[in-house]
């Protein structure tokens, strides 16, 4: 048995059990929608958590010791690249501290670059940061997402800044090193800044290999700031923070100035023993972690094959989400969530949510014991057989 197959009881207040009214309309739904994972933190960083707030007095605190080195030996381990400690700076979070760059770096009325489908806070704080939102379209292909480079570089003529979510969310996607290069290079041509959001990047699954932006910019140099974090790869997000990662010396004091003078990224203690603790003491854990996530996308994507023909899986090889494409079974968007939450008594996220292209799609979030998923297709097959008609492809065995 595995440590992750373990039920774990949530608190009352965790999101995912407790927005359910709110998210569905229901109490009588399986969550499987909030990007985190129903599997315990790893035991070190609960540990040095707790050492952390049982000081008997909580006052300011200088930087967490080490926790800049962590990460270069992290990154060195895991990703075989060099980190200059330099480059490093603690950010109150990743989302937040996208929205505090469009402030630092861009003005009003500026034009903001991301593609879509796409996580969708993006294009919420785009708009209300007074800039204007401007997408390009992901193409689908075989179960991936791909770049439409003409329509990219044609709209990047005309933006300060590109958005880009690395790996993908919510398709999963590991953008392979030729896709990385070319964004690069358009970028630095049209006098673009990179956003490059990598917080799923250390739940890359075996067979899969993350490139962390700021590895191919060198030769350019190109201006990208890349943003990570342990709250998904080490389930920690109830813990607010990240990392900020600038090779571009003109661009780190620019952005970096700004964060330190606004007092904007001061020392979170909680934050940076997480860090620490997750990329020295926890390495075995998280191998571990991304075989059972890796066991857990091949056997939902077999018994929606097996049982569900007319629902496909976008999937590019990194994080617990899966991209669920029903639009074979002809529904509209409310009809597709009412045949979720009320037939299949599932609680997804709707994928008009994450903007054009996302229409006809639901978000599964496989994060959870093989048991949680084991009850989730037969519920799905139950719902879709009524639904659609019992065939020989939807037959189990």
């Amino acid at each position: 048995m595995s440590l992750f197959d373990s039920i774990v009881t949530r608190d009352e207040n965790c999101r995912k059990h407790g927005q359910l009214q709110q998210m569905f309309g229901t109490d009588d739904v399986l969550p499987l929608w909030i990007a985190d994972m129903d599997f315990k933190t790893p035991e070190p960083i609960i540990h040095a958590l707790r050492s952390v707030v049982t000081q008997p007095i909580q006052g300011y605190n200088l930087d967490y010791p080490h926790w800049k080195t962590s990460v270069t030996q992290w990154y060195k381990k895991r990703y075989d690249v060099d980190v200059n400690e330099e480059w490093l700076h603690f950010v109150p979070g990743v989302i937040k501290t996208i929205v505090l760059s469009l402030m630092a770096l861009t003005k009003a009325g500026d034009n903001i670059l991301t593609c879509t489908p796409i996580y969708d806070p993006y294009p919420n704080f785009v708009k209300t940061s007074g800039r204007n939102l401007i997408q390009t379209g992901l193409i689908e292909e075989n179960g991936c997402f791909k770049f439409d480079w003409h329509d990219f570089r044609e709209k990047l003529k005309t933006c300060k800044m590109f958005l880009f979510s690395s790996p993908h969310n919510p398709g999963g996607i590991v953008w392979d090193l030729d896709t990385i290069e070319k964004i690069n290079r358009y970028c630095h041509e049209a006098g673009v800044i990179v956003i490059s959001d990598e917080v799923h990047c250390d739940l890359t699954l075996p067979g899969k290999l993350h490139t962390p932006f700021f590895t191919v910019n060198e030769p350019l140099n190109s201006q990208s700031i890349v943003f990570t974090s342990t709250s998904k790869a080490f389930n920690t997000p109830a813990i607010q923070g990240g990392i900020a990662i600038i090779k571009n010396e003109e661009l780190r004091h620019r952005f970096y100035s700004f964060l330190d003078n606004c007092y904007l990224a001061e020392t979170n203690s909680l934050q940076q023993a997480a860090i620490y603790s997750a990329y020295t003491h926890c390495y075995d854990w998280h191998q571990k972690l991304l075989s059972y996530l890796s066991d857990n996308v091949k056997y939902v994507k077999d018994e929606i094959e097996k049982n569900c023909p007319l629902i496909s899986v976008v999937y590019g090889g990194a994080s617990y989400l899966l991209f669920l494409n029903a639009e074979k079974m002809q529904l509209s968007d409310e009809q597709l969530k009412q045949f979720f939450v009320h037939d299949a008594k599932l609680g997804l996220s709707p994928g008009a949510q994450y903007g054009p292209g996302g229409e006809g799609h639901m978000r599964l979030n496989i994060g959870c014991p093989r048991s949680v998923l084991v009850e989730a297709m037969k519920r799905l097959k139950k719902a879709y057989q009524h639904k659609m008609g019992s065939t020989p492809e939807c037959e189990m065995t």
